[in-house]
């Protein structure tokens, strides 16, 4: 993984615009002036299928082997995600709901809705089910998963830029034709996961050209103009303009901006799952408490939780999956060698 300051801080933006989000929905704020609140956080998800994609190349470029990139990813977002799914079920967490009435419980009904839920494949089952809301994108995520090393090797054998932006214009095309009502699924997401490949190639064929205190006028200038006119299909320029315009930008180097942009990237998956449950202690059950009691108790939380989270379950699972990736890569490598070992008798 590349030291770009750039990176950490898109995906702090992106996470905080998903908890900004759900903050103003849970206290029945829907509409800024002429912006949508709901689209905030839907763009910050976007703005996470491009950052990652982008990452997972130069993971994948790092150590290139397909069997070590599944068992890393595996370690990384099943632990956290299967606690969240833990939590939701034991404490009854009202952390579902749609954008007007956040604050719901949705239990499992079924094995097959605790199937789908531990596995994150709700999509390849009849009745879709999920314990926390946010988890709708994690399904995608792991799904591009399985595709990213194929894409990585046909990148590194043709790396231009034109043979993806040719790919991202046809599935664009497909996807508004089969998928007019807007909802999202895992062939409407593609787009949004390309430019971040774009964005890898695109690194290493072009210098930064523009200065870096542009860039979080720029990131926010993309946020208004899509929220103005916010779709699920409309996202797909968003991400193109991110993954694009990427690589143009130096790097930030106000020390305060690249020190909090670690931190929040650092914890970002942790803020991500953890932030409805402080939502849910901090406004959910206290509702006649003081407003400024109930945003302490939230922001609390929102750091709190996601902090213990890694420390305690994240990182530890993060490194056992390098460490069976890396025994699983010399266990492949060793058969390999034994695979076409001569034996000494055999030579003449």
């Amino acid at each position: 993984m590349k030291d770009l300051p750039n990176l950490d801080f898109i995906r702090a933006v992106a996470v905080l615009s998903v908890v900004i989000d759900h903050l103003l929905l849970s206290y029945k704020i829907m509409w800024i002036g002429p912006w949508e609140v709901r689209w905030i956080g839907g763009a910050g998800v976007c703005i996470f299928f491009v950052h990652t994609a982008l990452v997972l190349m130069w993971s994948l470029e790092r150590k290139p082997h397909t069997l070590d990139f599944y068992i890393r990813r595996i370690f990384r977002i099943y632990p956290l995600a299967l606690l969240a799914f833990a939590a939701t079920v034991a404490f009854h967490a009202p952390v579902n709901g749609p954008p007007n009435h956040l604050f719901v419980y949705l239990p499992p009904h079924g094995l097959s809705d605790i199937v789908s839920a531990a596995t994150l494949t709700p999509n390849l089952f009849p009745h879709s089910y999920l314990p926390e809301g946010v988890m709708w994108s994690l399904p995608f995520e792991v799904q591009m998963y399985l595709a990213l090393p194929v894409v990585f090797f046909f990148v590194r054998r043709n790396f231009q830029l034109w043979p993806l932006l040719v790919f991202w214009s046809f599935i664009v095309l497909v996807t508004r034709n089969l998928f007019p009502s807007d909802e999202p699924n895992f062939f409407l997401c593609i787009p949004y996961f390309l430019p971040g490949i774009m964005a890898y190639i695109a690194f290493g064929r072009r210098k930064p050209s523009l200065p870096s205190w542009i860039l979080p006028i720029a990131l926010l200038c993309m946020l208004a103009a899509f929220v103005l006119r916010p779709s699920w299909h409309t996202a797909d320029l968003l991400c193109l303009a991110v993954g694009l315009g990427l690589p143009s930008f130096h790097q930030i180097t106000a020390p305060w901006l690249v020190r909090a942009s670690h931190q929040v990237a650092k914890y970002s998956y942790g803020v991500y799952l953890a932030h409805p449950f402080a939502l849910a202690v901090g406004v959910y059950l206290m509702p006649h408490r003081a407003l400024a009691l109930q945003l302490t108790v939230t922001l609390t939380l929102v750091v709190v939780l996601p902090v213990a989270a890694y420390h305690l379950l994240e990182h530890p699972m993060i490194r056992l999956g390098s460490r069976l990736a890396n025994r699983a890569e010399k266990r492949f490598e060793q058969h390999q060698l034994e695979q076409f070992r001569i034996p000494v008798g055999e030579i003449r």
